[in-house]
This record gives C-alpha cells, sequence and structure tokens, in this order.
C-alpha cells in the first residue's frame, strides 16, 4: 500500500472534491464511490476500481488487491468523504455511460423510466433500484432533473447505478423523439386519468414519465404522452410519492410481463 500525505490543496483531492461537489465525474471521467458496500457492489458489477483512499485508521479488508491504494490521515480524508459518519473508504470507479439507443435496444426486457425535473436524491436513487429490481431497461434523466452522479443518488441505488443503463441530461423532445421513433410508447400518469396502470398492455414498448416531486408532470410532459394512467388509490389520497408511484407502476409492468422481467 503506497501511503501519501496529502494536504488539502493536493491536485488529486481537489479533484474528487470537485466532482463530489458538482455531481459530475472526476478529470479523467472516474466516478467517487463512498463506503465499503458501494465499492464491492461495484466491483461485483465488473467496473473497474482505479484507485482506494484509505483513512489510516480503517483496514481495506483485502479490497484494495491489485488496486493502486493510498492512506490518507484523517484530515485529509475529510476533505473528500460525503458522510457524518464515514467508514473511510472512497475508491475511483471507472462506469459505463449509455444512451437513449441503447436502452431502447434492451426494451424486449422491459420498459425504461424517465425522471422529469426529479429533485430530491433519495427518490431519483431508489427508483433506479426499483427500476433494476423489476427488470427496466434503463433510466433517462431529463434536463433539470438531479445529477445521476450525485452522491445520494448513488448511495440510495443501492448499487443499481453501476448496472442499470442510465443516461442523463437529455432533453424531453430529443426522448421523446427517439423513443417515439423507435416505436416506443410514453405514458405519463395523473389522478384523474380514466384508464389504470393494470389496464395498460406492459408486453408493448413502454417508456414510463415520472414527475417532478412537487408538481408532478406539467403540461408540455403531458403532451407527449401516448397514454396518461392513473393509480388506484382509495380517497382521500390522490397521489404517491414519485418513488413509490414508480415502484407500483414498474411492479404492474412486472407482473404483467410474468414476473420473469421478459415478454410473453
Amino acid at each position: 500500500m503506497d501511503t501519501l500525505t496529502l494536504g488539502k490543496n493536493n491536485p488529486r483531492l481537489a479533484d474528487i472534491r470537485r466532482a463530489l461537489n458538482g455531481d459530475t465525474l472526476t478529470d479523467d471521467g472516474l466516478l467517487p464511490v463512498e463506503g465499503p458496500r458501494l465499492i464491492r457492489e461495484a466491483q461485483n458489477s465488473g467496473l473497474v476500481v482505479a484507485a482506494l483512499f484509505v483513512r489510516s485508521d480503517v483496514s481495506t479488508n483485502g479490497m484494495g488487491e491489485g488496486v493502486p491504494t493510498y492512506t490518507l490521515d484523517q484530515p485529509a480524508f475529510r476533505k473528500i468523504q460525503t458522510t457524518e459518519s464515514s467508514q473511510g473508504l472512497i475508491a475511483l470507479v471507472r462506469v459505463k455511460a449509455s444512451t437513449v439507443a441503447e436502452i431502447v435496444s434492451k426494451m424486449e426486457a422491459g420498459p425504461a423510466v424517465v425522471l422529469a425535473q426529479l429533485q430530491d436524491p433519495g427518490n431519483a436513487g431508489t427508483i433506479l433500484r426499483v427500476a433494476e429490481s423489476f427488470g427496466a431497461s434503463g433510466c433517462i434523466g431529463l434536463t433539470n432533473t438531479v445529477a445521476l452522479y450525485n452522491p445520494k443518488v448513488v448511495r440510495a441505488s443501492a448499487g443499481s447505478v453501476f448496472r442499470l443503463p442510465c443516461t442523463w441530461n437529455v432533453s424531453l423532445q430529443d426522448a421523446a423523439s427517439e423513443l417515439h421513433a423507435a416505436g416506443v410508447s410514453i405514458v405519463g400518469t395523473s389522478p384523474h386519468a380514466a384508464q389504470s396502470i393494470d389496464q395498460w398492455d406492459w408486453r408493448t414498448k413502454t417508456a414510463i414519465l415520472i414527475g417532478n416531486e412537487g408538481s408532478g408532470l406539467n403540461p408540455p410532459d403531458l403532451e407527449l404522452c401516448d397514454a396518461v394512467l392513473r393509480i388506484p388509490l382509495r380517497p382521500p389520497v390522490e397521489s404517491l410519492n414519485s418513488a413509490i408511484a414508480a415502484s407500483v407502476i414498474l411492479y404492474e409492468s412486472f407482473k404483467q410481463r410474468g414476473l420473469t422481467g421478459g415478454f410473453q
């Protein structure tokens, strides 16, 4: 294990801080991942771990084998940790980029999820986890949606962000154009819709549009939908949290496809 004594102005740590603060990748395209569980998830998902940073009072428990590993004193490590009770391990991993076209190419397996201006990172990360669980083909984050590489999104996804095909910062118009050109129906939700989610044929190629936590889907979103569905709820409840709504819809899709993740 190489030991580095890094000050707060060290270029490598400054690059990691910029990535974390900007919810993006480092200058060389690497994602900072904090905590042994997520690092193991990245490794088990087949991602390349380019470097491991270890607080001086923490053991790597073998996960640094074959990886450039650097010990940081506690003040230096605090400069890059993203949680108050950090477990003292941060890895830089090389994530796999995807495109709308690649997600469409996998839609024989299940629907795509499209996030329209979601702002809560916990919701976004949970939706990624649920999407993978119920066999979605991938996730498309529209412009002004919370960043895919926000540390809280990554943690809430519990590793799904490493495996589920995702593409981000796509305009609604571009996404709709590409989806419609591939024969994909875009489905939105509204508590006032006549058709319920169980009446839709989820064996067809479908993209599920999930709206903002507060305002839901706005008129331009709904105009591009081929259908608007409602989740049946008992009054007086009219709506659900975006992550819960996505979970219910994705389960209905999963169930219709035979609980196998594929089309019948």
